[in-house]
């Protein structure tokens, strides 16, 4: 006979097994709800609350559920500017990270290679299967994607992305000074042509019961045609797996930054008629930047006859960037759409105009200042590296002249960057049978401007600057 102390023992044992059973069948709806989960995020689950660390804040700035979609956000895009430098440094470096990884694979453990195609259908990124399989993805990478919260399986083939380093031009716009400083123009085709107007009219006094003639304002287009620009950075042939990757973020760096060099050089100082306006890039190779498209010196030098130019004939003074800016007429009646564009001999002189205000005055205005340290009469001055200033009297380089500087004046508004395909960096065998590898950068866009004539002088150029 069961006595009452042992029937309560068996009780208490029967509602803890109960208690087990219940616990593991929870522990399996969970387990099935993680799988679901995992499939729906690509490989990703959440695992545990890091509500407040700052991998979460990442992926709450960006909009994103887990780290795989931080790969396809642009974190120079406009619609993210009020998230802070460090938290888009960070997602950067994530990016960095996982080509990185990308890059070791194929290098080292004989994942399939990016394609380099004529056409944009051609060009492809391969997916990496193996992403963090490299001992970069595991020492690197995989403590990264820890450090989000999250778990990975299956080697990362169910979120490893088949296009990676998409848009790299857009994120790397907080460092441009001026590409990014003109209308920004995605070309859903090329040739791409853009509808302008001209000859716009003015409303008349319409009389009651009467009847007007109808006027017509003038149509015309603009049309970019993306021309590829790009670079190739060779890496060592004695690199290993364990020294690779430093050699390959410093390569990825110095490929990006070679097309904003580029960009800028050409916008300033390109022409692309067949007589270049330097003697020394016209008797250069024909690859050379400044040879893709006419730049902003070309184009007031071509309207110099409709006094797109003016004469400076010594240093920097306020009359004559007055007289600079009166060429330009009303292009440049508006402030918020002009730049001033020098080099760094030219952009000293300025500063020491009194009529210049540095940037611990400009106030609101720094906001919105970005990459300029100063401003004349509210327009920003950009100091560029890539002005020339070794010209002669008449503003170009002649080899013989050399002590000549110039200053551009620019309606930003009047001119379009067109993208047809953003930067995109890739590694490539250079030489197989000698293990010899390239980091590549390419993209094709396209620089134009409304055409300056007479009536059109949104860019003006002051030469014979004495330095």
């Amino acid at each position: 006979m069961i006595t009452k102390g042992e029937l309560d023992n068996l009780l208490t044992e029967t509602k803890s097994l109960k208690d087990r059973t219940e616990a593991a069948e929870k522990k399996i709806k969970d387990l099935e709800q993680e799988k679901a989960d995992m499939i729906a995020t690509k490989g990703y689950v959440p695992s545990g609350n890091r509500g407040g660390s700052d991998e979460a804040r990442l992926l709450r700035s960006f909009g994103c559920s887990n780290p795989r979609q931080l790969l396809d956000v642009n974190v120079g895009s406009p619609r993210f500017k009020g998230v802070s430098d460090d938290l888009k440094a960070m997602a950067l470096q994530f990016k960095d990270n996982v080509d990185v990884a990308r890059w070791s694979a194929q290098m080292f453990h004989g994942e399939q290679l990016d394609t380099i195609g004529k056409t944009e259908q051609q060009d492809r990124i391969a997916k990496v299967k193996g992403i963090l399989d490299t001992r970069f993805g595991k020492e690197v990478l995989a403590p990264q994607l820890k450090a989000f919260g999250s778990t990975v399986v299956g080697g990362g083939d169910e979120w490893v992305p088949t296009m990676i380093s998409t848009s790299y031009i857009e994120e790397y716009e907080l460092k441009r000074v001026i590409e990014g400083r003109f209308k920004q123009v995605s070309m859903p085709s090329n040739p791409f042509d853009m509808p302008t107007v001209s000859g716009v009219k003015k409303a008349r006094i319409a009389s009651e019961g009467g009847t007007m003639t109808p006027s017509q304002f003038t149509t015309g287009k603009i049309t970019l045609s993306a021309k590829k620009l790009a670079e190739y950075h060779e890496l060592p042939e004695e690199l290993t797996e364990d020294s690779a990757p430093d050699f390959l973020l410093a390569g990825k760096k110095e490929v990006v930054l070679s097309q904003e060099r580029a960009a800028e050089s050409a916008i300033i100082n390109g022409d692309d008629d067949g007589t270049h306006i330097d003697s020394d890039t016209q008797a250069g190779a024909a690859d050379l930047a400044e040879k893709v498209w006419k730049g902003l010196r070309a184009l007031a030098l071509a309207n110099s006859g409709n006094g797109a130019t003016v004469n400076f004939g010594g240093v920097v003074t306020e009359a004559l960037l007055h007289s600079l800016r009166a060429a330009g007429g009303k292009f440049f009646s508006d402030p918020e759409q002009g730049a001033w564009i020098v080099g760094p001999t030219v952009y000293v002189q300025m500063l020491g105009l009194d009529g210049v205000a540095t940037l611990d005055k400009f106030g609101p205005m720094a906001t919105v200042l970005k990459g300029a340290l100063a401003a004349y009469q509210g327009m920003p001055i950009i100091n560029s590296e890539w002005f020339r200033e070794d010209l002669n009297a008449t503003g170009v380089y002649d080899g013989v002249t050399t002590t000549k500087a110039g200053i551009l004046l620019v309606n930003t508004s009047r001119f379009y960057f067109g993208t047809r395909r953003p930067i995109k960096v890739k590694l490539q065998q250079s030489n197989p049978n000698q293990d010899m590898w390239w980091l590549a950068s390419y993209r094709r866009v396209d620089y134009k401007g409304h055409t300056q004539n007479a009536t059109e002088k949104s860019v003006v150029y002051g030469y014979n600057i004495t330095k």
